[in-house]
């Protein structure tokens, strides 16, 4: 199976000179670097966002860039719209495909809630948690996938990637969607929404899956 190589890693030289942040005389502003990094990285995953088929390209310029803060962390916001921007042509489709399931899911979940009761409603929603979960699974994997790989991949590359990802790691790939509940308030409370709610989400994401190289 042909999978696409990393991205280079931007950061690397710099990495090597020192910790982040450690070009900044001042400890203050050498404290806000990261915190400052995330949030410029959240306010230009918002904007990409919000034009609902960016949706995949901010979640996945967002993780190219808070996994690779050595590289990114003074120029955040201009890289991450920069990165979710180019990714836009390939990754359009996927966004409308994650809002259409997103929608199936919550359509079925209020037919069901009018048409059944008790244990038939249980029962019938229990039937539509799979699917759900192997979705969650897998778009996290794309959007992991895609970080780490070259902007120029095709879709195909990162989508069969993706799916190597869950097969090799079946553990990870069953416990993500958990993870993506967990980190829900991030990104379903307003406040934290607006400072952190598209940048730090996908970092933990990213952080559980792990290194993709080589995968």
């Amino acid at each position: 199976m042909n999978r696409s190589a990393p991205a280079p890693r931007a950061g690397a030289e710099r990495a090597a000179r020192g910790a982040i942040g450690d070009e900044h005389p001042s400890r203050i502003v050498r404290a806000l670097t990261v915190p400052a990094a995330f949030v410029a990285t959240n306010w230009a995953a918002i904007l990409l966002a919000i034009t609902v088929v960016g949706t995949i390209p901010a979640l996945t310029s967002a993780t190219r860039t808070t996994t690779d803060l050595a590289g990114h962390a003074d120029r955040s916001f201009r890289e991450t719209l920069r990165a979710g921007a180019a990714l836009l042509r390939r990754d359009w489709l996927i966004s409308l495909a994650m809002w259409a399931a997103l929608l199936l899911l919550v359509g079925d979940a209020v037919i069901l809630s009018g048409l059944a009761t008790g244990s038939t409603r249980v029962f019938l929603a229990g039937l539509a948690l799979p699917p759900a979960w192997l979705v969650a699974s897998f778009l996290s994997a794309y959007v992991v996938v895609a970080a780490r790989s070259a902007p120029e991949a095709p879709r195909r590359e990162v989508a069969a990637s993706a799916l190597h990802l869950i097969m090799t790691r079946p553990v990870r790939a069953l416990l993500i969607p958990l993870v993506i509940v967990a980190v829900s308030p991030l990104w379903l409370l307003a406040p934290l929404t607006i400072a952190i709610g598209f940048s730090l989400p996908p970092f933990f994401v990213a952080k559980f899956w792990g290194t993709t190289e080589g995968s």
